[in-house]
């Protein structure tokens, strides 16, 4: 089963990095812009040593067949990173979900 239309409503810019040199600074490899996707921003707190410290999280969704582009190619491991609004998330983890045999949708946890 595919998601319905009216949950794909978000777009984003994925960008895709390849290895960094030994001070840390990475070449952009590419930029593609995903459409019908459904992406959910939440805060998120965590304690550390010094108190809490508020940061963005969220979840992009991309529909195996339903979201444009179909040809894209997805990375993680801190090579990937996607843009929201101007912001920039970091992909932390991805799920594939699979259903009837086939991979159905993707989804993309993101921290930022």
């Amino acid at each position: 089963m595919h998601m319905p239309y009216r949950l794909l409503d978000g777009s984003c810019i994925l960008r895709i990095y390849g290895s960094g040199d030994i001070f840390g600074d990475r070449e952009v490899i590419s930029e593609r812009r995903l459409e019908r996707v459904r992406i959910e921003i939440y805060r998120q707190k965590n304690a550390d040593k010094n108190g809490e410290a508020v940061f963005s999280c969220g979840r992009v969704f991309y529909d195996c067949g339903r979201s444009v582009p179909e040809d894209i190619v997805f990375s993680q491991g801190g090579e990937c990173s996607v843009i929201i609004r101007g912001e920039e998330f970091r992909v932390t983890e991805m799920k594939y979900h699979y259903g009837g045999g086939r991979l159905r949708f993707i989804v993309m946890e993101l921290a930022g």
